[in-house]
C-alpha cells in the first residue's frame, strides 16, 4: 500500500477503537486472565500505585527493576516502594550502568514493572517498542513481570498493530522497529517431554494492571 492508504487505514483504525474502549478493556481482561496473566482493573494511577505497591508485598521483593517511560511520571512507583525499603533501578540503554551490570541487576530483581505501547484484545498481548527507554530486561529477566496498561493503548487486532506502526513509520520518518515485543502471560516452554512449564525462560507471574 502507498503511504496515504496506510495513514487513512489508520485513522479508520483510531476511530474504531475511539467508539469501544469498554468492550476492548472487558474483552483484553477476559483474554488475557486466559493467557495467564493476572489481571488487576484499578481505578486511575493511584489505584496503579496501590496495586503496585499490594505486588511487591506479596512477591517479597527487596529490588526492582522498571524501565524509564513515561507512564511512570503519573504512576510514580518510586516513592512509595522506597518507603517501604525496597530498591529501584530505572533501567534505560542511556544508563550509567554498564549492560553487564544491568544484566546483573535485573537477574537479582524480585520483580520488574513496564508500561505498554499497545495491548491487543485479541490476543492478551502487551507490545513494547524498541526504544531507549524501555528495556527487554525488565520484563524478561525477574520472575515477576507487571506491565501497566491505559485505555488509549488498547487495540483490537494483530493486524490493528502491524498497520498502526507501517503508518507511523511513514508519517514519523523513522526507521522501523528492529522489534516488537509482545507478551502474552507468563513465560511457558513444552520443550521437556512436551510438559508445559512455566517460568523457564522469563517471568513466571505476569500481572496486567488495567488502569480504567
Amino acid at each position: 500500500m502507498r503511504p496515504d492508504e496506510v495513514s487513512a487505514r489508520a485513522a479508520g483504525i483510531w476511530a474504531r477503537l475511539a467508539g469501544c474502549t469498554d468492550g476492548l478493556t472487558d474483552r483484553l481482561s477476559q483474554v488475557a486472565g486466559a493467557r495467564g496473566w493476572q489481571v488487576r482493573r484499578v481505578e486511575g494511577s493511584e489505584g496503579a500505585v496501590d496495586c503496585i505497591r499490594e505486588l511487591a508485598l506479596s512477591s517479597g521483593a527487596s529490588h526492582v527493576v522498571r524501565t524509564d517511560q513515561e507512564v511512570f511520571a503519573t504512576v510514580a512507583v518510586d516513592g512509595v516502594l522506597d518507603g517501604m525499603g525496597v530498591g529501584v533501578t530505572v533501567m534505560t540503554r542511556g544508563s550509567r550502568l554498564s549492560a553487564d551490570e544491568q544484566r546483573a541487576i535485573a537477574a537479582e530483581a524480585g520483580m520488574g514493572i513496564t508500561g505498554a505501547d499497545y495491548a491487543i484484545a485479541e490476543t492478551g498481548s502487551v507490545v513494547l517498542l524498541a526504544r531507549p527507554d524501555t528495556s527487554r530486561l525488565v520484563s524478561l529477566a525477574p520472575p515477576v513481570h507487571v506491565a501497566i496498561v491505559f485505555p488509549g493503548q488498547l487495540i483490537e487486532t494483530l493486524d490493528d498493530l502491524l498497520v498502526l506502526r507501517r503508518a507511523a513509520y511513514y508519517e514519523g520518518g523513522m526507521d522501523m522497529d528492529r522489534y516488537l515485543n509482545l507478551i502474552t502471560g507468563p513465560s511457558r516452554t513444552a520443550d521437556i517431554e512436551q510438559k508445559l512449564v512455566v517460568g523457564v525462560h522469563g517471568p513466571k507471574e505476569a500481572h496486567l494492571v488495567l488502569v480504567e
